[in-house]
């Protein structure tokens, strides 16, 4: 079996949140990138060998508060990770961030089958499933998967993202369904564009997902619309790290099929708590 080590950065001011990072290669050179099922192509913030590859293109990218933000577009000659080799690559660029890095997006994970297990800290690639996969994936034009989230009498959409920090839903739907949320606090969000923003932080009721049952966990409220306006398949929520972590996920991107194969001790223990409070 091919598995790809993953890195969970926790975020120094909410530890419920976090970052989900593999170390890449390219062309020798080692870089740290976001594991990012929410992002179309993958990102390489420039350094001075990326800076020297000849400019192929533009790409343009809406961030979760909304900003439309375009990128240069260089080719990579090959990129490793892991088990995970990938040849040449057109991949976009920019300097906003300090050092080298960037993200791993579904341009190239949307090739394979893969398993994330963050709780367990690997993806791993191509393994042949137990049982068939039990739902149809649904993903946008832009490669981003989707799934349903579900409490007794909602449904929602969900894009289901590696690379959000925090799960996200939107303004629109908390105040749809207040019975579903308790405000907790406010939070300083970023998306991918940069762009900083204080928010709402709000405890949501524990959902269900691929027919599991998920812990309650904490939310972060954002305007949704910015990024809906760009997408042909407009969503409620952003998955993020804190329910991603709750289960073992299989997504079958080329079949386009997927399912949960393990509930997590992170979903155990939070429903655990929630009998006793």
């Amino acid at each position: 079996m091919e598995a790809v080590p993953l890195l969970v950065e926790t975020d120094p001011d909410e530890p419920d949140f976090a970052s989900v990072m593999i170390d890449a290669t390219v062309v020798g050179r080692r870089y740290r990138l976001m594991l990012d099922t929410g992002a179309a192509r993958t990102h390489l913030d420039a350094d001075e060998y990326i800076k020297s590859l000849p400019v192929v293109g533009e790409h343009a990218s809406a961030g979760s508060f909304g900003r439309l933000v375009t990128y240069p577009v260089v080719r990579i000659p090959c990129l490793t990770a892991g088990a995970l080799d990938v040849g040449a690559l057109d991949v976009t660029t920019s300097e906003h961030q300090a050092g080298p890095g960037g993200v791993l997006g579904m341009d190239v994970l949307g090739r394979r089958r893969c398993h994330f297990r963050v709780d367990f800290g690997v993806l791993e690639l191509d393994a042949l499933p137990e049982r068939p996969l039990d739902h149809q994936l649904l993903t946008g034009s832009r490669g981003h998967v989707y799934v349903d989230v579900s409490w007794p009498g909602v449904t929602a959409r969900a894009c289901w993202d590696t690379g959000a920090g925090a799960t996200l839903v939107s303004e629109a739907f908390w105040h749809a369904y207040p019975q579903l949320f308790s405000r907790v606090g406010t939070v300083n969000g970023t998306d991918a564009s940069g762009d900083h923003m204080e928010t709402p932080q709000l405890l949501m009721a524990g959902p269900v997902i691929g027919a599991q049952p998920f812990a309650k966990h904490k939310v972060v409220a954002v305007n949704l619309s910015g990024m809906n306006d760009t997408s042909d398949r407009p969503a409620d929520l952003v998955l993020g790290y804190p329910t991603i972590r709750q289960a073992d996920w299989l997504f079958d991107f080329p079949a386009r099929r997927w399912t949960i194969t393990r509930m997590t001790s992170k979903s155990v223990a939070g429903r655990q708590s929630a009998a006793v409070s």
